[in-house]
């Protein structure tokens, strides 16, 4: 992961006139010894030349650079761009090595599961970064912003209400609104026609329709006989 990284901090700093040569993380290889009884083991290039600590954490937990020369700088540099790119979540340790040729890089982070991350690792040394950092002029090349504006403010107390956002349904979306095409089942029903309104007939002197009567068993009977 950390040496993915430095690529591409690598191909930024190479756009910047006169930023000069950029650390690389050597990388580890994956080997497969089936006769043995952990079958697997990493393995990298052997550095030729005298090993010197760049940035480092010390046995006490402390950060410390322990040069000021350019590739220490840069180092710094590289660490204050992956700690701003990844929006303060997590810090390169331990860059030593050969001139530019870094080894040993250790990884710092805050959230358990950041970027397949198991769990937090020194999850204090990303505040102790924000403390002590001092942005040299590889840092202003690369525009970096300083340590302290990347902290990511408080979240506010108390719950947030679900509701908050929400837009308000509109006429086309009311679901009390009916379908086009569907008749209401109450409009083809007639209701009782109201008293008044009968009597406001009888009053303006309308006829009525005299009510149809059926005839009766016996009435027919009579007639017959």
């Amino acid at each position: 992961m950390s040496r993915e990284y430095c690529k591409i901090f690598a191909a930024e700093a190479r756009a910047i006139p006169d930023f000069g040569t950029v650390p690389e993380i050597i990388p580890l290889y994956l080997i497969y010894r089936p006769a043995n009884n952990v079958p697997y083991a990493t393995i990298e290039e052997d550095l030729a030349g005298p090993f010197e600590r760049y940035c480092v954490k010390e046995r006490d937990g402390r950060l410390a650079v322990k040069s000021d020369s350019e590739i220490a700088q840069k180092c710094c540099a590289f660490q204050h761009w992956l700690y701003q790119w990844t929006n303060g979540n997590i810090l390169v340790t331990d860059m030593e090595g050969v001139g530019w040729r870094i080894t040993n890089v250790r990884i710092a982070t805050k959230l358990k599961g950041y970027q397949g991350l198991k769990e937090s690792c020194f999850p204090a040394l990303l505040e102790q970064f924000v403390a002590i950092h001092q942005c040299n002029r590889y840092c202003e090349a690369l525009g970096l912003k300083s340590p302290e504006s990347l902290q990511q403010p408080a979240k506010p107390k108390g719950p947030k209400s679900p509701s908050l956002g929400r837009k308000a349904p509109s006429a086309q979306s009311s679901p009390q609104l009916p379908k086009k095409g569907l008749a209401s089942p109450q409009g083809t029903r007639k209701g009782p026609v109201s008293p008044k309104a009968a009597r406001k007939s009888t009053d303006t002197g309308e006829a009525q329709p005299a009510p149809k009567h059926k005839a009766e068993d016996g009435d027919q009977s009579s007639q017959l006989q």
